[in-house]
């Protein structure tokens, strides 16, 4: 992620002027987004969605926090693009694992990053970021939890690789018997959000949970997840 070399812990400043200062960021960030994305997607619908994510990170934003307003913001921006792009009508047909993953990963990473303090220092802010990140991408084949067997079968086509197809099924299934041994309120999140395609705040509201709650529980559930799947010999994507 880049910074502005002057992008400080902001001063007090109104959530308005906030929200006026970093609409170029909102629209740097769809546009990014929007490389990975079916050419029908239109920019204006991203800025959209990141526009709801800028105003509520300045209406959250607290400078004695010692975090930079675009620190704070950028995870929060990039995740209402990316619950808006979960709730088009292409991606319910057609559930895109990236945009799944890229989801999933931003939550957990908006989580820590507003959790750290200023005697912290952005080294490790940033030190901290790639841990997470890195116990993400440890949850080999992560990407078949929204797959189904049919799905699976056209990833990997049995009739032309067979030890390929075998082997995803086989990943896919020690998958789910992790998601099992989770508790009540991991195994929910998880699956609500993987194979029923709900946003977390839809998967939070089901049990009752803020939005932000369900960002821990979920984070929870992935490092749970993980520890279960290296057990069961399942260490890097795939």
């Amino acid at each position: 992620m880049d910074h502005d070399p002057g992008d400080s812990a902001l001063p007090a400043s109104t959530p308005e002027a906030l929200v006026e200062q970093y609409r170029s960021f909102v629209t740097a960030l769809a546009k990014k987004i929007l490389k990975s994305l079916p050419s029908f997607v239109e920019l204006e619908d991203l800025e959209a969605y990141g526009t709801i994510g800028l105003i509520e990170s300045s209406r959250r934003f607290d400078p004695s926090r010692g975090v930079q307003f675009k620190t704070f913001a950028y995870y929060r921006i990039r995740g209402a693009i990316y619950d808006g792009i979960r709730k088009m009508a292409w991606f319910e047909k057609e559930p895109n694992a990236d945009v799944v993953y890229e989801a999933a990963s931003n939550e957990v990473l908006s989580d820590s990053s507003s959790a750290q303090r200023s005697d912290r220092g952005q080294s490790t802010l940033d030190d901290d970021i790639a841990q997470t990140r890195t116990t993400i991408l440890r949850l080999a084949g992560a990407r078949l939890l929204s797959l189904d067997h049919e799905s699976i079968g056209e990833v990997a086509d049995p009739s032309q690789n067979p030890e390929a197809a075998a082997e995803l099924l086989r990943v896919a299934a020690l998958l789910r018997e992790s998601i099992a041994q989770l508790d009540e309120k991991e195994r929910s999140v998880v699956e609500d959000y993987y194979f029923h395609h709900k946003t977390l705040e839809e998967a939070g509201a089901k049990l009752g949970l803020s939005k932000s709650w369900t960002c821990r529980v979920h984070a929870r559930a992935l490092k749970n997840l993980a520890a279960l799947c290296q057990n069961r010999g399942i260490e890097s994507p795939p």
